[in-house]
This record gives structure tokens, C-alpha cells and sequence, in this order.
């Protein structure tokens, strides 16, 4: 027997072959004396794989497509192929003229409904030809369009126009003259700003539309017209046009504005109008970034029509400049724009993320005429040694287009960020203090040298040879700016402050420093520069890469901080931020503060946010819906969680894999809680059969799981418990733990003991499932398995690395150590350890130095015992390999020992 949608979709395909309409629910329910519920849901089936057609209306009437074929291709036409938007904001518009242009037999008539320059014309136009496309109109079918606004004074000339007249209608009419109802005859007229159109005009449509017949002004016999109407209109549906009217036209769409479309889809057709642009002039128009952000971001009320006038008005004036200088390209800057688009700008920080995903700091948009696309490039110009000159050209040429001084800082404050990058990545990375020395004094090389190193260790960042290379050399053109008395003006100070009022701390302390040893008043705005070398570095737009940021979340007070300092320490990346949560605060305000520093401290590449327990981890999935940042939690965060999150955030750039890497490499996660497992199990495990009502049902589930799971060879011993009370099983288990590890409790009625599952006795005597203690058993650790996950985990890693012949020495180390110093080295501690020693080795052998540490001698000094113990302990290590550890290597390992074991910072 068929099913229902099968022969409802016949039924529907029969129907419109012999009569060309279409059906409504209630007549194919009567048709085929079906239940309409189930005629419905098989219409909405067919509808949404794409077989028939709906046409909204009062009742709504279903069809397929034209000379009966079974299914509309979705992709059948080329007229809104390349349309911007088809797949977006135009979706649903695009499927509703489809609709009303394939309709048997000649379509339905639509309104198009949207404000000015939208591209309602454009929109009809596409309708025309997706009906000559698909065969319901002939190639020479006729497309007459009218705008009715210019005649919106003379109505009896605007219906002269419409509908034609007789020789002697009215004064002047010396002949017949045909109308354009009349021109379109076989095809579409098109009627723009169809509410200026009189009452008796659309009195006089209502015949046209409802039985194909009009009469010309002055005629007393009534012409036949086979029309489609669509009509336009600025106006709100049913404020102009009476209801009459409106009621015979049922498809309506809605054209959104150009404000209600993504910054995707503007960015797009900004693209396409340089485009043509360049086409024109046959030259190449090159647009700067702050450019596109204003003709991204200002108030456009005049829509599309108006971007496209506004960019061809830009474009002009970029053009004159370069004829008159003599370019080969176009270079289009905000300057060339109206102060309309100019003011776009100021809305850059509300939607800066979005912007920035579309259009890169420091780059270029290149048009060319030839290849008829664009492509981006970064704005690699020459920038001088000292970058104040650069910045001073620009307000100079600012100032000589006439822009204002609030404008100009305005503009600064936005450009400023951008030739500072641009100075930070003129340097080389490999940095020679002495070829330095030659034009910068030994002095300031040290007082700078000093202040990263205090700088790296306050904010858990380290910084880059480029930052110091840079901070140097800019220094020393600032101290000799300021001696001569020479302005300096940093036009994002205030945003500084705002943005980095720790950076800004150190810098203004810095600042003092320089002041006593040069003699000189540093001014706050040279304050602002020294904070951005401070910010700059932890900036992923400095690469223009956009890469993972790592925050944790903790409560306590200091507990995050913590973890964040270690794992910046150990890995060296500065990627990890740190949220202290006190245990007082107000959930409401460590939302807010949370989503601040993980906008702060979005990198572009998602963020990955690591919480110890309760609604932390919930923040992190409200703030992703929030701001639309791509957030990942992982809970029961640890130390070597947060150290092995931090560096694959620095060689991996998407947030999931890094998330499933770190599960499955360390494998600690338990199947559904993430706790760590122990990598010593010196305590003997536990499963509590419980019984309520005697020991025997507790002893024969005892039995039972012993004979099923097979435990004689595990380190497993099953305890029956026969208690009245299920408070007393809670204080057993505290008993009992101090000691052994709870495995499972399995009974009647669920003490509820945090942190033990628990398992119905159902699911073992009824259902004989023992799947759920299986898998537990499954997780039990033991040294081999997890030692192999680590060093194989190890061995993919590092490339140049023997692994095999390290696994042994470290070991022994870690043996040694845990003898030595008298601590219990669990899971966290030993893997934490081995990937430290073998990350350190291969760093040793590669000939590179690990970063200063300004707290080495304070450390050394304070716990000399231990470091004089690690150090003699790691000998056979440096002699096997050829190596040498410095006192801030091993300091390094002091500060994991110490981290780990006694929480303690050191």
C-alpha cells in the first residue's frame, strides 16, 4: 500500500497537469477521503524536500512546478544565482518569487515591499527572467516598467499612461495611443511606488487583475491583456493601498533594508561596487582598511542605491588625486568619503570583532580591472625608524583635506594601533645587543631589559625579541623627542587606560624610572606608547593570525592565578588568563566580569575556558550565545591540564580539536565527570553492595559480581553492607575512604555520596546489565598503560627526540625524586614532570635558552635543600645527554613540585 505522502504528491501532480491551479489541504483530504491532520503533515514533507511549491494565502494553496514536473531544482535558475544575499537575508525572499513566478499557468501577482534603494527594480527584474528561464514567458516576452511617483500630480495622466486612451479622451488627445498595460501584454509589468497610484487607478487594476480585461480612457469597449503586476512600494502594507487591492495580490515580499543585513553581505557588495569601479576606469583602486570600515558601519538610509552613489563619489576623488600626482592605482582612503561615512567609524568598538572577522588590521583591499575580483594585501609600506614621523604625516594630509580636528583624532585613534604593529614587525626576531649598542646606549638596553623581565613576570607574558628590539629603539628616538621639546601625542591613550590599566601601571612606573636616570618629564601620552609594547605582543593581530586563548576559572582567592602563572612559567607562550572567583561574589556580577575578560582576551581562534566545578562552566556556554565567541569548557581543571591547553593552543588553531587532543593524549578524563585517575594504586578499591532489608540480597549481589566480572586478579574487593539507615552508608564510606578508593556503591536506594556512582540493583538482578561497573573497572589505572599513553603521546610530538632511551632515565628520576624528597608524585605530578623534562631536554638539544626568571636567586636561596637535591638528581640526565640545566631550569621543576604538591607559590 502506497504511503500517504506518495499519494498525496499524485494526487497534487495530476491535478495541476489537468487544470494548471493548485490545492488547498482541505480539497486533497476530500479528493483521496483522508484525515486534512494527515493530508498536512504529508504536504509539509513534500514541501520541505522540495517537490511542490506553497503559496501563502488565505486558505494556502499547494502546486508543483510548471508542465507538471515533479521537482523543483533548487538550484534550477541562473537569474538569482549570483545574487548577495541569496543564501542569507534573501533566502526566504528568493523561495517566495520563485513561488510566485512558477505558479500555473502564468504566475501570481506580487508586491514588493522594502524603503528606498534596496533594489526593489533589481528584484523584479530577476523575477523576469527566472519566468523566461524556466519557459513561462518567451524570450521576447516584454518587461515594461513604470514608476507611478512621476505622475502622482496629474492622476488622470498617470491612468492615460497606465491604461491608454481614445482619440479625444480629454483636451490634447488627438489620437488613439496604447497604454503600457497594453505593452506588457504577454509578460510583467512592473509598477514602482505603486501607492501613489490614485484609487480609481487601482479600482481599475482590480478588473485587469481579476479578469483580464481593462478599458482605455475615452473607450467603451473593453481590451483583453494577459499581464503579471508587480508592484513596489515604500509604504507599509495596507497604509496607502486599499485593502481591495492588496487582497488580490497574495504573494507579498518583504525586501530588508540594508541595516538588517550581516556585515557579511555589505562587505560583499562594497566588494562588487569597487569592482565595477575598476572596470570603468580601467585602472587598479586599492582601499584601505579604515575605508571599508566606514562604508561598512555608517548610517545609510538610502540603502544599496546610496553605497553604490557613495563609493562611485570616493572613488572619484581618489581619482583626481591620482591623476594629479601621476599613480598607476586608485588609492581610496576615508578621506575621500563624505563626513557621513567618515562617522561610521565611530561605531568601530561596538562592532569591532564582527568588522575585524571581515576586514584584517594593516591590509589592503586591491581591485583589478582585468581579473575582476579583489584580492588583500598587506600594508607593507616603509615605515621610518621613528614612527612619530609616520603619524605625523597622517594628521598633516588629514589636516589638508579639510577634516576636523575632532575627526582627525578620532581617525589617529583608530590608525594608531595599526603603524605601531606595523613599526613591532619591522624588527628581526634574532636580536644582537651589541649591533643594538651602536645606536641605542648600554644603558637604556638594560634599564629596558630589566623592565620586560619584571613586566613578563607580573603580567604571566613573555615577550618577543621584536618587542625588545622595538621598545629599545623607540625609547631612544622618545628621550631625544622630549629633550628637544617636541610634542608627542598618542591619540588612543584614554582607550589605553580603559583597555590594559595593568600595562599601563607597569609603563607609568617604568616612566619614573627614566625620569630619574634621563633627566626628563616623560608625558603621559608617551606613557600610552610604552603600555601598547606591553599589550602588543599577547595581540594575535600582530601575525594577523588569529589563534585559541586560555582562560581559567576558579574559586578561590588567587587559585586561577596560580595555575595561570605555572603553566605561562613552564610553556612560554603567555596564552593563559586567569578569573578568580571569590566565594562571595555575586553570580550577576562574575558573569559580567568573566565575559569582559574573555572578550578582553579573544584572540580570534575561540577560547577555551578551563573551571573547577558549578556555574563557571555554565558561564562559559551563556557568554558564547552572548557574543557568538567560540567557547569550549573543559571542568575539573588542573595544573597539566592548563600546561598541555596552552601549548597546543600555540601550534594548533581550532579550539575543539585542541580540546579532544588534550583528552585523548593524557587520557585522565573519566568518561563522563573528567577526574583524574591515580598512576599508583596504593590503595585497594572498593564496590559497596547495600541492602536495606537484610545482608543476604547485599551478599548475593556481592556474589554475583564477582562471578560475572571475573575480579580474583584485580584490585578489587566487594564489601556487603546490610544498614536500616542510608545516612549510616555515607559515614561507612567517609570511614572507608581515608584508605581505600569507593569505587561504586550498588543497592536499593541512593545514599547520594558526592563524588561515588551509584547502581540500581535493578540494572544487576533484572536487567543483568553490568556494563556501567565494567567500564569503571576499565578506567582503573595502572603504571604501564599510562606511561605508554605518555611516551607514545611524546614520541608524535617531539620529532628529533629519542624517547625510548629517555623513558627509562626519567624514571628513575621521578623514583628517585619521590624518594628523596619524601612526597607522593600522582598522576598530575609525574606526567606534569615527564612532558616538562622531555619539552626541556629537546629545547636543551636545539641549542635554545629557556626565558630569564627575575626570582632564580630568591627561589634558590629558599628552598636550597630541594633545588641542590633536583639538581644532583638530574646529573645522569645531563651527562647522558651532552646538556646542562641552568638554575632557571631547575627552578622551573622546584615550581612544579611546589605548585603541585603543597599549592604553595613560590
Amino acid at each position: 500500500m502506497k504511503k500517504v505522502k506518495d499519494r498525496v504528491y499524485e494526487y497534487l501532480l495530476s491535478r495541476c497537469r489537468e487544470k494548471n491551479t493548485g490545492c488547498t489541504t482541505q480539497e486533497i483530504a476530500d479528493a483521496l477521503y483522508m484525515q486534512r491532520s494527515n493530508v498536512s503533515a504529508a504536504l509539509n514533507k513534500l514541501y520541505a524536500e522540495g517537490k511542490i511549491l506553497k503559496i501563502k494565502g488565505k486558505p494556502v494553496l499547494y502546486t508543483v512546478g510548471p508542465a507538471g514536473e515533479g521537482k523543483v531544482p533548487k538550484n534550477a535558475s541562473m537569474s538569482f544565482d549570483n545574487l548577495i544575499g541569496k543564501d542569507g537575508s534573501l533566502k526566504k525572499c528568493i523561495q517566495l518569487a520563485k513561488a510566485a513566478v512558477l505558479y500555473p499557468p502564468r504566475g501570481l501577482h506580487t508586491l514588493l515591499l522594502g524603503p528606498t534603494g534596496v533594489g526593489k527594480t533589481m528584484f523584479a527584474e530577476l523575477m523576469y527572467k527566472l519566468a523566461v528561464e524556466r519557459g513561462i514567458l518567451g524570450v521576447d516576452a516584454p518587461f515594461v516598467a513604470f514608476n507611478c511617483a512621476d505622475y502622482a500630480n496629474n492622476p488622470q495622466l498617470l491612468l492615460a499612461q497606465l491604461f491608454g486612451y481614445k482619440k479625444g479622451a480629454f483636451t490634447g488627445a488627438d489620437k488613439d495611443k496604447p497604454g503600457l498595460v497594453d505593452k506588457a501584454d504577454g509578460g510583467i509589468l512592473f509598477l514602482d511606488e505603486i501607492h501613489r497610484l490614485p484609487p480609481e487607478g487601482q479600482e481599475m487594476l482590480f478588473t485587469l487583475i481579476d479578469k483580464g480585461i481593462y478599458t482605455p480612457l475615452g473607450a467603451d469597449d473593453p481590451k483583453k491583456a494577459d499581464v503579471l503586476i508587480i508592484g513596489a512600494t515604500t509604504e507599509r502594507e495596507g497604509t496607502a493601498l486599499l485593502s481591495t487591492f492588496t487582497r488580490r495580490i497574495p504573494i507579498t515580499i518583504n525586501i530588508p533594508s540594508l541595516k538588517e543585513r550581516p556585515f557579511d553581505e555589505r562587505f560583499e557588495l562594497i566588494c562588487q561596487f569597487f569592482k565595477v569601479e575598476a572596470a570603468r576606469t580601467g585602472k587598479d583602486i586599492v582601499v584601505t582598511a579604515n575605508a571599508m570600515r566606514g562604508l561598512l558601519l555608517y548610517e545609510c538610509p538610502g540603502n544599496i542605491g546610496q553605497l553604490k552613489s557613495d563609493i562611485q563619489l570616493g572613488c572619484a576623488n581618489a581619482f583626481l588625486k591620482c591623476v594629479s600626482k601621476g599613480k598607476k592605482k586608485i588609492e581610496v582612503d576615508i578621506t575621500d568619503f563624505s563626513g557621513e561615512v567618515r562617522k561610521g567609524l565611530v561605531f568601530y568598538k561596538n562592532y569591532s570583532r564582527e568588522i575585524d572577522a571581515l576586514i584584517k588590521e594593516d591590509v589592503k583591499l586591491n581591485f583589478s580591472p582585468k581579473e575582476g575580483r579583489f584580492h588583500v594585501q598587506v600594508d607593507d609600506s616603509k615605515l621610518p625608524a621613528n614612527f612619530y614621523e609616520e603619524v605625523e604625516k597622517r594628521v598633516h594630509e588629514l589636516k589638508e583635506h579639510g577634516i576636523d580636528e575632532k575627526d582627525i583624532n578620532f581617525i589617529m585613534s583608530l590608525e594608531l594601533e595599526g603603524y605601531f604593529k606595523k613599526f613591532i614587525r619591522t624588527f628581526s626576531e634574532k636580536v644582537d645587543k651589541e649591533r643594538i649598542s651602536k645606536i641605542v646606549d648600554r644603558k637604556l638596553i638594560n634599564l629596558v631589559e630589566e623592565f620586560l623581565n619584571d613586566a613578563s613576570a607580573k603580567l604571566g607574558k613573555v615577550f618577543s625579541s621584536k618587542v625588545f628590539y622595538g621598545l629599545c629603539l623607540h625609547l631612544s628616538s622618545s628621550i631625544e623627542r622630549i629633550r628637544k621639546n617636541k610634542r608627542i601625542t598618542n591619540h588612543k591613550l584614554k582607550e589605553i587606560i580603559e583597555k590594559n590599566p595593568e600595562e599601563y601601571a607597569l609603563a607609568l612606573c617604568f616612566a619614573n624610572t627614566l625620569e630619574k636616570e634621563y633627566g626628563i618629564k616623560v608625558p603621559l601620552d608617551e606613557v600610552g606608547f610604552i603600555s601598547m609594547f606591553l599589550s602588543i605582543d599577547s595581540d594575535s593581530s600582530e601575525t594577523g593570525e588569529e589563534m585559541p586563548s586560555v582562560i581559567i576559572a576558579m574559586h578561590g582567592s588567587g587559585t586561577a592565578s596560580s595555575m595561570a602563572e605555572v603553566a605561562n612559567k613552564l610553556v612560554g607562550a603567555g596564552n593563559v588568563y586567569a578569573y578568580d572567583m571569590s566565594l562571595d561574589k555575586d553570580p550577576k556580577v562574575a558573569y559580567n566580569e568573566l565575559k569582559d575578560l574573555i572578550i578582553k582576551k579573544h584572540r580570534g581562534g575561540g577560547v577555551i575556558l578551563l573551571v573547577d566545578m558549578g556555574s563557571l562552566g555554565m558561564f562559559g556556554e551563556l557568554i558564547s550565545e552572548e557574543t557568538g565567541i567560540k567557547i569550549r569548557v573543559l571542568d575539573m581543571v588542573t595544573t597539566l591540564m592548563a600546561i598541555e591547553c596552552s601549548r597546543k593552543a600555540t601550534i594548533m588553531r581550532d579550539v575543539d580539536e585542541i580540546c579532544e587532543e588534550v583528552k585523548d593524549s593524557i587520557e585522565y578524563f573519566r568518561s563522563s565527570t573528567s577526574s583524574i585517575r591515580s598512576i599508583i594504586p596504593k590503595r585497594e578499591n572498593i564496590i559497596l553492595t547495600v541492602c536495606t532489608t537484610g545482608e543476604g540480597t547485599a551478599v548475593k549481589l556481592k556474589g554475583l559480581i564477582e562471578e560475572k566480572l571475573g575480579l580474583e586478579n584485580k584490585n578489587v574487593q566487594v564489601i556487603p553492607l546490610a544498614v536500616n539507615d542510608p545516612k549510616y552508608v555515607q559515614s561507612y564510606v567517609n570511614r572507608l575512604s581515608k584508605d581505600k578508593k569507593i569505587l561504586a556503591v550498588v543497592g536499593a536506594v541512593n545514599p547520594n555520596i558526592y563524588g561515588v556512582p551509584f547502581i540500581s540493583i535493578s540494572e544487576v538482578l533484572i536487567d543483568n546489565n553490568f556494563s556501567k561497573i565494567e567500564e569503571m573497572l576499565k578506567k582503573m589505572d595502572t603504571n604501564s598503560e599510562v606511561y605508554e599513553d605518555v611516551f607514545k603521546m611524546l614520541s608524535s610530538e617531539l620529532e628529533n627526540f629519542d624517547v625510548s632511551s629517555f623513558k627509562k632515565r626519567c624514571l628513575e628520576f621521578l623514583e628517585n625524586l619521590a624518594t628523596k624528597l619524601e612526597v607522593d608524585l600522582d598522576l598530575d605530578k609525574r606526567i606534569g614532570l615527564i612532558m616538562h623534562l622531555a619539552c626541556a631536554l629537546n629545547r636543551l638539544k636545539e641549542g635554545r635558552e629557556i626565558p630569564k626568571s627575575p626570582r632564580t636567586a630568591e627561589i634558590k636561596s629558599r628552598y636550597e635543600r630541594e633545588f641542590e637535591l633536583i639538581k644532583s638528581e638530574l646529573q645522569p640526565l645531563e651527562d647522558f645527554y651532552n646538556v646542562r640545566f641552568s638554575d632557571d631550569e631547575v627552578v622551573n621543576i622546584l615550581s612544579v613540585l611546589k605548585e603541585i604538591y603543597t599549592k604553595e607559590q613560590i
